[in-house]
Formats: structure tokens, sequence, C-alpha cells
């Protein structure tokens, strides 16, 4: 095991040794960056603090494609990346309501809004009138998620995380309610 580890890191340290830069255009790309190291440490940071429309504080660690959360503990977990104004998110909101209802024990959503400054008071309504049961969240950390999770940039975008916390399946669209009331009736 240890001459393996051996072997790999003199391969990737000769990698890096005799390769560079293509051009001068790539140099330059690397110092138009101007985001400062505690940007970038906030961005590397794992550990996502999601607020809730109800003041709660909803707490996420990812690595490796492995989700904790001491509140989600044994649950399935599905993250999703919505707007108010996405067409298909309304249309997956009546499915996302039953089976959150329906798997109440075992399944946690959590609606991650993929708004700016939407106003308090017409998500409120939102939430009304589509009878939204599950955790909805606002806010800046909401974005830093987003782009740490591949990206994303097409809504609505959701992932799926068993109850042993393992990344399941991620859905670019709608969530089919066949698909996921399969992962759910294990």
């Amino acid at each position: 095991m240890i001459k393996k580890l051996s072997l790999v890191f003199i391969s990737l340290l000769a990698v890096f040794l005799f390769t560079g830069c293509n051009s001068n255009d790539e140099a330059a790309t690397v110092v138009e960056n101007n985001t400062n190291f505690e940007e970038l440490k906030k961005q590397s940071n794992k550990t996502y603090n999601l607020k809730t429309t109800d003041g709660r504080v909803i707490t996420l660690k990812v690595e490796n494609d492995v989700l904790t959360s001491e509140e989600l503990k044994g649950k399935y977990v599905l993250l999703n990346f919505w707007a108010t104004w996405c067409p298909p998110c309304i249309k997956e909101m009546p499915v996302f309501n039953k089976m959150y209802e329906k798997y109440k024990d075992k399944f946690e959503l959590i609606g991650i809004l993929f708004e700016r400054d939407k106003d308090a008071q017409e998500l409120a309504a939102f939430m009304e009138k589509h009878n939204i049961k599950f955790p909805i969240t606002v806010g800046e950390e909401n974005f830093r998620m987003a782009k740490a999770f591949d990206d994303v940039n097409k809504i609505p975008e959701s992932f799926l995380y068993g109850k042993d916390g393992r990344f399941l399946k991620k859905y670019v669209g709608e969530v089919g309610e066949k698909d996921l009331e399969n992962y759910l009736s294990k």
C-alpha cells in the first residue's frame, strides 16, 4: 500500500514539474481573479447554515458526496433548488407536499430558494397559496451552496441523499413522483 501511494505521489510530482501554462492568456486569467483569501476560504467550507423562512437554521455538511446533519440523521434528504417564477418548480410542489407528508418519519425535503432579495411577504403568500409543508431556505448561503453543488444554474435542480447520507441521484428538471417514491418506499 505504501509503495502504491509513493508511486502515485511521484507521478503527480512529475506531472506538476513538467507541465506549465500553455499561454500567457491562462496566466493572465489567474491574475485577473481578484478573489481574496477569505472569500476562497468561505467557498471551500463544506458546511452550510441554511436559514428557513420560519427563523430556524438547518446545518448541513457535504463532503465526498456524503451529507451529514444532526437534524436530518437517518432520513432521506432531497435538496431542491427552485424559484417562485419557475413553472416546473411550481408544478412539482404538490408532489413534494404529498411525499413530505406520506414519508415524514424518514424523509426531509429542503426547498432552497434560488432568488435574491425575495420579499418575505410575497414568499409567505406563495407558500400559503401552494400549501408548502416543507422548510424553505432563504439568503446568500443558498447561493454559496448552489455554486458548490455542481454550479446549479438550471432550476429546478435537486439532489437526493440516502438515509446513510450518501448521494443517490441528481435531478435536473422536475422530480418524478414514481421515481422519488421508489427510493422512499424502501
